[in-house]
């Protein structure tokens, strides 16, 4: 069947053209178009939070497309078996989905007991408060400022990588080359 006719969520490939693809565009977008207006206010960034994480699960989400398409012709016994190969040939797919799973996850745990060396979706956030106080002979004020500092950059070079990584995909499909891995 022509993958045009599978619609967005039919394959791994249609699914990086019209989701994966277009949320991150979709984040760098945005966030152009804020710095160039000069739109730093909390509700933007917020705004810019929320495409930057839609970017990040959607590339997370594409090997679990891949491998449900070609389950059949992959060595690895499970997803998961298939995700850590991956990630172990490819380390900027392995960052992000580190990235992926601690903000998608509000405390993550592995095999149900909680694991502190592993980030916890609060912790991948900065916001800031800052108090100023000004005392003197007139009248004392004080200032009370909040900032969500946005973006994380080492953050946001993960996702980066993984858009070159997948673009690179897009323009040239290495389906055998993951499919044996």
């Amino acid at each position: 069947m022509k993958e045009t006719f599978r619609g967005p969520l039919g394959s791994h490939r249609n699914y990086l053209v019209h989701v994966a693809l277009p949320n991150c565009t979709d984040y760098l977008w945005l966030k152009k178009g804020n710095q160039e207006q000069g739109r730093s206010g909390t509700c933007d960034k917020y705004k810019e939070f929320r495409y930057f994480l839609n970017a990040v699960e959607s590339f997370n989400n594409i090997l679990d497309y891949f491998y449900f398409e070609h389950e059949d012709r992959i060595k690895r016994g499970s997803v998961r078996e298939f995700r850590k190969a991956i990630h172990d040939k490819y380390p900027e797919l392995g960052e992000l989905a580190e990235l992926a799973n601690a903000y998608k996850h509000c405390v993550r745990e592995r095999n149900g007991k909680k694991n502190e060396a592993l980030p916890w979706a609060r912790d991948l956030q900065r916001p800031t408060l800052d108090i100023q106080i000004k005392l003197g002979a007139s009248q004392p004020s004080v200032a009370v400022n909040y900032d969500f500092p946005w973006p994380i950059e080492e953050h946001e070079a993960k996702l980066y990588k993984a858009f070159d990584f997948w673009l690179g995909y897009h323009n040239n499909p290495r389906t055998n080359e993951l499919i044996t891995t």
